[in-house]
């Protein structure tokens, strides 16, 4: 092999290894954010919050615990998405959602489902600015009924 043969094939070699960047969102296109979350005037117990950028980054998934969450978000308008999965009996979960309370096997298994309403997670229309260099507290109360 000639010695410009070598040296293409090590640089490929590099390019290979080292790629075309990408991968993780810079540092700088994100933001502290913190706040409080609470449904009919009390503090979710546990949950996450979810910062989707509205500008192709990739979401911020954040936790919440006893009503309070903290992290980084992307820089912008950013939709918000809230879910609080609790667990409990297929009788419990009925009753929740109003239907009629059955006993018989499986009935008293245990269920995930999800405390909050669909409009403040899977139909959330919930939109909130994201702003950089400077904490931005960002507060939810949210209702059960509406």
């Amino acid at each position: 092999m000639t010695k410009k043969a070598s040296a293409v094939c090590a640089a490929v070699a590099v390019l290979a290894l080292v790629g075309c960047g990408g991968g993780k969102v810079a540092d700088q296109d994100l933001a502290p954010v913190s706040g409080t979350i609470t449904l009919d005037k009390k503090p979710i117990s546990s949950g996450r919050i979810v910062f989707d950028a509205t500008n192709g980054q990739p979401p911020s998934s954040l936790s919440i615990t006893d009503g309070k969450y903290e992290g980084k978000a992307p820089v912008g308008k950013c939709k918000v998405m809230i879910s609080s999965i609790q667990k409990m009996t297929m009788k419990e979960k009925a009753r929740k959602d109003g239907q009629k309370v059955l006993d018989g096997p499986g009935y008293d298994e245990m269920v995930e489902d999800n405390i909050l309403p669909e409009r403040y997670n899977t139909k959330s229309e919930i939109m909130r600015e994201v702003e950089a260099g400077k904490p931005n507290t960002i507060n939810f109360d949210l209702e059960s009924k509406k």
